[in-house]
C-alpha cells in the first residue's frame, strides 16, 4: 500500500469509527434490530419467503457494521505503518530525542 492509500485508510477509520460512535446511529441500528427481530416473532411459521427476508436484513446489519470495523482496524494497521516509515525516515538526532523522550515519558508514569 503506497503512503496515499494508507493516509486515506486512517481517514477512512477516523469517519467509520464517528459512525459506530455516534449516538443516533446507535439509537437507529438498535431499532432496525429490534424490529426485525419483533417482526420475525410475529411472522407465520409457514411464512418462510417472510422468514428468509428478516434474516437477510438482520445479516445485513451485522455486515454493515462489521465492514465499518473492519475499516478501523484497517486504519489502525495503515496509521502504525505510516509511523514506522516516519520513524525510519528519521535522522540520527530526531531518532535520538524521541527515545530521550519516550524514555522519560516512561519513567514519569
Amino acid at each position: 500500500m503506497d503512503r496515499q492509500a494508507e493516509t486515506d485508510a486512517v481517514r477512512v477509520a477516523r469517519q467509520a469509527a464517528d459512525v459506530l460512535g455516534n449516538e443516533a446511529y446507535k439509537k437507529a441500528m438498535a431499532s432496525m434490530k429490534s424490529q426485525i427481530v419483533d417482526q420475525w416473532r410475529e411472522a407465520p411459521i409457514r411464512d418462510r419467503e417472510g422468514q428468509m427476508v428478516l434474516l437477510q436484513l438482520a445479516k445485513i446489519a451485522e455486515k454493515f457494521e462489521g465492514i465499518l470495523a473492519g475499516y478501523i482496524e484497517g486504519g489502525k494497521l495503515a496509521q502504525r505503518r505510516l509511523d514506522l516509515d516516519a520513524e525510519r525516515n528519521e535522522n540520527a538526532a530526531q531518532r535520538a530525542a524521541r527515545k530521550v523522550g519516550r524514555a522519560f515519558r516512561r519513567e514519569n508514569d
